[in-house]
């Protein structure tokens, strides 16, 4: 009986240890998609809850030391290694007790994603005041190539008027299966590297796009979004945006038309559609980096990205880990 009591006595110690170690720092992960294309970024943003008791704060004193990390792994459970000589700083992050802070890491600048697969990813997080590690739930996103669908190889023009080699650059616009959805991607690369890789839109049955390439070497695009809605946009050879309107039929097409005297490309027809009621705004509930890192006060090292990420309307406050 007495040893009965022992072993039930060590076992609640154990569950109250444990629970007591969990509570101590909450993790959760979030992605604002669960599917990308291939050398496409993708964004994690990582909550932490303190629940400690007392304030967290990441510097370089020992007492300070902490690191915020990730385990990436594969259908096959084999890990993916960190990119060589990329470490994730948090250094000057603060944490308030009872605070909720949101991170929002690249994941594809720290960690070698440039792979196509299932990846299982979660979040693990250290500080040397606090007695354990603590991890987030596992996430599960897919990466793939995608199905090109368009395709064409440009030379481009020589910048100084000297160079006469041969550089080149091949656009290609591919269907990547999401959510019960397929989506346009346009990827600008040549035979060493890939310069781009920008989501489009979604693909509508029915409709279909218009792609035109300039005197410039220049891409320009006319993407349905509607029945009677189209989004214009143009790159350059870098994948750089030049062009970004969106237009409605009235009285006449929107269309891309190319004078095939001189290789300029001009949108022509229809009239400019009005945001928020010819068409949703493709932003609405999205924040930026730069706008999220703000809100909550959080250096990530090194500087974040331009873009955006869909993390929904409702950013703030975020369950956490032990309360899902």
């Amino acid at each position: 009986m007495g040893k009965k009591r022992k072993i039930c006595c060590g076992i609640f110690l154990l569950a109250v240890l444990s629970f007591s170690a969990y509570g101590q720092l909450s993790v959760s992960v979030r992605f604002n998609r669960n599917r990308y294309m291939l050398y496409e970024r993708v964004y994690a943003c990582v909550t932490l809850r303190n629940d400690s008791g007392k304030p967290l704060l990441f510097g370089k004193r020992p007492e300070l030391q902490g690191f915020v990390l990730f385990d990436i792994r594969d259908s096959r459970n084999r890990l993916i290694p960190r990119r060589k000589g990329m470490e994730i700083s948090v250094d000057g992050l603060y944490i308030a007790p009872g605070e909720i802070k949101n991170m929002v890491i690249p994941l594809h600048k720290y960690y070698d994603l440039d792979r196509e697969g299932v990846f299982h990813i979660h979040a693990y997080v250290s500080h040397n005041n606090l007695p354990y590690e603590y991890r987030s739930k596992d996430q599960l996103i897919r990466i793939s190539s995608g199905a090109v669908i368009w395709q064409k190889v440009v030379g481009l023009p020589s910048r100084t008027g000297e160079d006469e080699r041969n550089i080149q650059r091949r656009y290609s616009i591919c269907k990547v299966e999401g959510d019960g959805t397929k989506y346009y991607y346009l990827r600008v690369e040549d035979d060493g590297k890939v310069y781009a890789v920008t989501r489009l839109g979604m693909v509508l049955s029915h409709m279909d796009f218009s792609a035109q390439v300039d005197m410039l070497s220049r891409i320009h695009l006319l993407m349905p979004v509607g029945p009677r809605v189209y989004h214009y946009m143009a790159f350059n050879a870098d994948g750089m945006t030049l062009e970004n309107s969106y237009w409605k039929t009235s009285g006449t097409v929107p269309m891309l038309y190319r004078n095939p005297k001189n290789g300029t490309v001009t949108r022509m027809g229809g009239v400019p559609a009005r945001k928020g009621i010819d068409y949703d705004d493709p932003k609405q509930g999205a924040l930026t980096i730069s706008e999220l890192l703000e809100e909550n006060n959080v250096k990530v090292q090194p500087a974040a990205d331009s873009g955006l990420v869909d993390l929904g309307k409702d950013l703030m406050p975020v369950k956490s880990a032990d309360e899902e």
